[in-house]
C-alpha cells in the first residue's frame, strides 16, 4: 500500500491529538486515488499525523481506516468525518473513480465510532474556505472576495468537484453537488473539435472528462492528434513541460484547460448566485497559479455576451492550502457537534 507520511509526525507516533489518551477526532479526505487521514483535536481543531494510503489499494474503508489508526498509534477515537470523493445519500455510498462501496453505519459500528459523519468532499473543501488565511489563497484578477455573499468551489483532481457555501444564522451551509458532469461547452473551433470526439467515443462530454487529471491527458491526446490515455503520457508531466516551455502540445493543452475550466466555474457562479467568489481547489490547479493568473482564464471567465457586467464583479481564487479537504472535514464535524 502506498504511503507518505510527512516527516513531522513521522519521528513518534501520535497517542491521540494532543498527545495524550483522551478521545479525539479522526478525519479524513477519500478521492480516487488517495486517501488523507488526519486526527484533530476538538477544542483547538488543529491536525495532527496527517497520512496518505493509496485508495486503490483498499478493499474497504474500514480497513483502510484501521492501518491509519494502526500506523499512526492513535488513541481512542470518539467521532470522525469523511469526506469522499461521490455523492453522498442515505446510508450507503461509492465512490465514483474507484470501486469502493459502504454503508455509514456499518462503518461506524464496526470502527466503534460514536459519531461517523460523511460529506462529499466538495462539501468538505468548501467548508474550507472561510477559515484558510490569505497565504492559501491566490488571487486570480482584482476582484476580492466577499463570503458574505456566498462562494462555490471548483475543483479538478481525479474527478471534477463543485460545492456552495453560504453564511447561514448558525455559521455556515454548505450544498455540495456533481457539478463535474455538466455538459461541457467549448466557444472555440479547436475546443468544440474536442468535444465533438469526446462525444463520438462515449455519446456525452461532460467538463469531468477534461477538467481532471485523467482530463488532462485526455485533452493532451486530442491536441496532439493520438489517443494517449493507456499511460504513456501522465498529468504532472504535461503540466511540467507546459511551465518549462519544453513542449508546444502541452502548453497548448494546459492553455486550453484553464479556458476551458473558466467557462465552467463562470457557469458554477452564474447557477448558484455565489456571488462572493469562486475558488479553484482540487490537486491540480495549486501546481500552477501563475500560469493560470497568465493565460486567458479571467478574460473568459468575465466574457459572457449577456451577463459578462455580473461576472466581472466576482473574485477568482486558487485555493493553494496542502489539505483543504481535511480542514473542511474537521469544521464540518466541529458544526455537527456545536448544533448537538
Amino acid at each position: 500500500m502506498a504511503i507518505s507520511l510527512r516527516q513531522r509526525d513521522a519521528e513518534q507516533p501520535a497517542r491521540g491529538p494532543a498527545g495524550s489518551s483522551r478521545h479525539g477526532w479522526l478525519v479524513a479526505d477519500i478521492g480516487g486515488t488517495n486517501a488523507r487521514f488526519a486526527l484533530a483535536d476538538p477544542q483547538t481543531r488543529q491536525l495532527v499525523a496527517e497520512l496518505t494510503l493509496s485508495t486503490a489499494e483498499a478493499t474497504s474503508l474500514a480497513d483502510l481506516t484501521r492501518v491509519y489508526l494502526a500506523m499512526t498509534g492513535a488513541g481512542p477515537i470518539e467521532a470522525a468525518c469523511f469526506a469522499i470523493a461521490g455523492p453522498v445519500s442515505g446510508d450507503r455510498c461509492s465512490l465514483t473513480n474507484v470501486d469502493l462501496e459502504f454503508s455509514i453505519e456499518e462503518t461506524r459500528a464496526e470502527l466503534g465510532f460514536s459519531t461517523l459523519l460523511v460529506v462529499n468532499d466538495f462539501a468538505a473543501v468548501a467548508r474550507s474556505i472561510p477559515e484558510l488565511g490569505p497565504q492559501h489563497l491566490f488571487q486570480v484578477g482584482d476582484v476580492r472576495p466577499d463570503l458574505a455573499r456566498g462562494a462555490v468551489a471548483v475543483g479538478p483532481g481525479t474527478g471534477l468537484g463543485v460545492a456552495t457555501i453560504v453564511p447561514s444564522d448558525t455559521g455556515w451551509s454548505v450544498l455540495p453537488g456533481e457539478g463535474g458532469h455538466v455538459a461541457l461547452a467549448g466557444l472555440h473551433e479547436d475546443e468544440l473539435e474536442v468535444v465533438r470526439e469526446l462525444r463520438n467515443r462515449w455519446g456525452y462530454a461532460s467538463a469531468e472528462m477534461v477538467l481532471s487529471g485523467p482530463g488532462l491527458v485526455r485533452l493532451y491526446g486530442a491536441l496532439a492528434g493520438a489517443r494517449t490515455e493507456s499511460g504513456d503520457v501522465r498529468p504532472e508531466v504535461i503540466v511540467e513541460r507546459a511551465l518549462s516551455g519544453a513542449d508546444h502540445t502541452s502548453a497548448a493543452t494546459l492553455g486550453m484547460f484553464c479556458e476551458l475550466l473558466a467557462t465552467v466555474a463562470a457557469n458554477a457562479a452564474l447557477t448558484t448566485g455565489a456571488t462572493g467568489g469562486v475558488f479553484l481547489a482540487g490537486g491540480i490547479v495549486k501546481r500552477f497559479p501563475e500560469f493560470l493568473a497568465r493565460s486567458g482564464f479571467r478574460e473568459r471567465f468575465t466574457w459572457h455576451p449577456h451577463a459578462g457586467s455580473y461576472l466581472a464583479q466576482i473574485s477568482t481564487v486558487i485555493v493553494t492550502a496542502p489539505e483543504p479537504g481535511l480542514v473542511g472535514a474537521v469544521h464540518v464535524l466541529a458544526d455537527h457537534e456545536h448544533a448537538r
